[in-house]
């Protein structure tokens, strides 16, 4: 039993570390309401928090057209990525 919940847990932990390898860094401005791939133009030579899609999503922040319109032509939307 004891041996089952720690291979249990041990799993979990690389599973969860796994998720954090692959998460995909997106910029946001200080008072904007959308978030940003790090190449965007806009957000060039301004102030930005930088975050996971994840945690953006969860603020209530929304994809700015640039992020959608690289991520449909297959850009990578963070030097993460490349």
């Amino acid at each position: 039993m004891k041996r089952t919940l720690l291979i249990m847990i041990m799993g979990l932990a690389i599973a969860l570390n796994a998720a954090r390898v692959f998460a995909e860094d997106v910029f946001v401005t200080r008072t904007g309401k959308v978030y940003h791939h790090a190449e965007s133009p806009f957000i060039k030579d301004r102030e930005t928090v930088k975050m996971t899609k994840e945690e953006a999503e969860a603020k209530g922040y929304k994809p700015s057209r640039s992020y959608l319109k690289a991520r449909a032509e297959g850009e990578p939307a963070t030097a993460k990525e490349m």
